[in-house]
């Protein structure tokens, strides 16, 4: 292999000297040969897949026979890729394409492993018409928008699937899987988000989701596992949870530190992360901004907040109270602010770890892609799009389908019959019935105008 790209290094070396002697200009040689790599690896691999089908029929199975040929096009990172193959019928008469069975090529498909996986990164981060445009700039034909919607919806459908099965083995089968970390403490943030959602009024759909992490070097979070979601909590936690089992060992667990804004569906960590003990702090984010929305102005918000960050509740709720005997500011706002320090007053006085993290996470992650002008999601959509931008933050990788089975259910049990039926012996086969077995001839001995006077001699009774 080493030598072969030797090779290669040393043809593109003359190659790319050629364009540098001929043009004199860095634009049109950075131009000409990246074109005109793109388009000669894209005519390469049309070629070596022609050659490969010949070498494949020479080795084809015993009882397949040809068919016809015929030609299929795929768009690849590099451009469209277009080659022609033999298409068989097998020994049950069934129409196979060895080729694309071989290289993993899904039916009816246009876009390869490669451009899939590439599509749904760009459009991840922009819009889906401008991610197909960018990554098929070197192709003839148009990918539309539709195309790229297409490739995160089943992305995140894949997602889902694999979610599911995380979280059916860990809370159905208590199996563990194999964690990549240890660590005895876990802080770990959840916040929701809202994004707006089509053809609806209102505040639109929340996106549900977390980050995770052991701790913080020089302000920088290690080991962070982010998941996200549209949906109810309960799926949201166990598939959550399910995800950290992945990263983190949970029976090395001793301590988890959760952050959030005091949200009921955000405290309930504890229902489904069972062994190690759990604390909830309220994200002091959220008591800043609920003192500030009471007392907008610096002067009169400044004690209040140094009566907080000294720990002194009791006086806190007593100048609130007194505040709304004496009519200082907005009544309405300041029993608010009382109401959600008395409800929160344990989570804000619990001793923890620093996070807050969770804000700039909710803008950067999903507000950046999800919040933008004119913009609107499905349902569905929206929790496609947070789970592929929660995986791609993770540091983990996409899945890209995989070509399926050949053949249904039904096709298989098909050819298994015939098969038994072959390896069986005979030249004929029994037919099963579901009937009652033999039965004599049933019928009207009489014609029908004779029929009814005679019906009371069959039936004595009536």
């Amino acid at each position: 292999m080493q030598d072969d790209t030797a090779v290669l290094k040393s043809i593109l070396v003359e190659f790319c000297l050629e364009r540098i002697t001929r043009f004199e200009d860095f634009e049109q040689i950075e131009a000409s040969a990246h074109q005109d790599v793109l388009r000669t690896l894209a005519d390469a691999m049309s070629e070596a897949l022609e050659i490969f089908d010949d070498r494949l029929f020479a080795d084809r199975p015993q009882g397949w026979r040809v068919k016809d040929a015929r030609s299929r096009s795929i768009l690849t990172e590099f451009g469209e890729v277009t080659f022609a193959r033999r298409v068989y019928t097998d020994e049950f008469a069934d129409r196979r394409t060895y080729l694309d069975e071989i290289v993993a090529l899904r039916p009816r498909k246009r876009l390869s492993p490669g451009a899939f996986g590439a599509l749904a990164l760009f459009g991840s981060e922009i819009p889906y018409e401008r991610a197909a445009k960018m990554l098929f700039r070197h192709c003839a034909g148009d990918v539309s928008g539709m195309t790229t919607m297409g490739v995160l919806r089943e992305t995140g459908d894949l997602l889902e699937a694999r979610a599911e099965d995380r979280r059916r083995e860990l809370f159905d089968e208590g199996l563990l899987p194999c964690a990549s970390r240890v660590s005895e403490e876990l802080r770990v943030e959840t916040d929701g988000i809202w994004v707006a959602l089509q053809r609806a009024r209102g505040r639109g759909v929340e996106i549900k989701a977390l980050c995770a992490y052991e701790d913080k070097n020089a302000g920088r979070r290690v080991g962070v596992v982010h998941h996200a979601l549209v949906g109810a909590p309960k799926r949201f936690w166990e598939e959550s949870v399910a995800h950290l089992a992945g990263h983190y060992s949970l029976p090395d667990l001793k301590r988890c530190w959760t952050g959030s804004d005091g949200a009921k569906w955000c405290t309930t960590l504890a229902d489904y992360l069972h062994g190690p003990k759990v604390v909830h702090k309220l994200d002091p984010w959220h008591v800043n901004r609920a003192i500030k929305t009471a007392f907008p102005e610096h002067e009169d918000a400044a004690p209040l907040f140094d009566l907080l960050h000294a720990a002194k509740l009791d006086e806190l709720l007593d100048v609130l109270a007194l505040r709304l005997e004496t009519g200082f500011g907005d009544e309405a706002k300041t029993k608010a602010l009382i109401g959600y320090i008395r409800n929160n007053r344990a989570s804000i006085e619990a001793d923890s770890p620093s996070m807050g993290t969770m804000e700039g996470t909710q803008a950067h992650l999903y507000a950046a892609r999800m919040k933008v002008w004119g913009g609107a999601w499905s349902r569905e959509g929206a929790s496609d799009m947070a789970r592929i931008r929660a995986t791609l933050a993770s540091g983990e990788r996409l899945p890209v389908p995989v070509r399926e089975a050949a053949f249904r259910a039904k096709d298989r049990n098909r050819r298994t019959a015939i098969l038994e039926k072959r390896n069986y012996g005979y030249a004929y086969e029994m037919v099963r019935s579901d009937g009652k077995g033999y039965e004599p001839p049933a019928g009207h001995l009489m014609p029908l105008s004779t029929r009814q006077p005679f019906r009371g001699m069959f039936n004595p009774l009536n």
